[in-house]
């Protein structure tokens, strides 16, 4: 069920936003928050075209669900990579019954997760990724939910388009190519801060996540400052 009250609050934070500067791989990590606090689901992952259009993994919101993805990116198959296709969204109620795609059918029981709605991001005929919402068990997707996670993609789509404008000296792919790159930087901060702290990868995701969310400062920054600079969270 979609949370109208949150929909507004993330509606009002990217109107805000929309008008300063601001780090592709931040926004892209925020829609994966956004979506999961809107529709009450349990994750979401974002992958984005590289130059051979094909889609890369960058951001999920747990563990679990970045081995999901990343089977995703491996084969190239799932609903992920239907909806960047088709530029339509693709609607799992049941995984286990509807994914034609056995790798990553088996991929998803082996990470807990039920149903997906496999989300395009594109800007009229424009498609620069796609965005999965996952939920733990079989769910009936509404029409409203459908509905909520589109707007929440093109509000994501439109703020990594107008990154490229604003950054007059970088063209989008290279916005997109940053956000792969951030990407490394975020998977070398979560090891450095497991080795350092004895927690799980995924423990030290939340680390960085929560800091960046009190700090007000993209990810890739808090990340880049625990590998490069020594800086220590906790």
């Amino acid at each position: 069920m979609v949370d109208l009250h949150q929909l507004l609050g993330e509606f009002r934070r990217f109107a805000v936003t929309m008008t300063e500067p601001f780090e592709v791989s931040n926004v892209l990590y925020q829609l994966g928050d956004a979506v999961v606090d809107v529709l009450d689901t349990d994750g979401a992952g974002v992958s984005i075209a590289n130059a051979d259009d094909q889609l890369e993994f960058v951001t999920a919101t747990d563990r679990a669900l970045t081995d999901l993805e990343v089977t995703q990116q491996q084969y190239q198959a799932g609903p992920c990579v239907e909806a960047f296709h088709r530029g339509e969204p693709v609607v799992l109620t049941e995984i286990a019954e509807q994914a034609p795609w056995q790798a990553y059918r088996d991929a998803a029981a082996a990470s807990n997760y039920a149903a997906v709605i496999g989300m395009p991001l594109m800007v009229g005929e424009h498609r620069i990724g796609s965005l999965n919402i996952y939920d733990h068990q079989p769910r009936d997707w509404a029409a409203d939910d459908v509905d909520a996670a589109t707007a929440l993609a093109e509000i994501a789509t439109a703020y990594v388009v107008r990154a490229g404008q604003l950054a007059r000296t970088v063209d989008l792919a290279g916005q997109l190519q940053h956000a792969l790159d951030s990407r490394i930087v975020i998977e070398q901060a979560k090891g450095v801060l497991s080795r350092a702290h004895a927690i799980s990868v995924g423990a030290a995701f939340e680390l960085l996540r929560s800091h960046s969310r009190s700090h007000n400062q993209p990810i890739r920054d808090i990340a880049h400052a625990v590998v490069h600079e020594q800086l220590d969270i906790t």
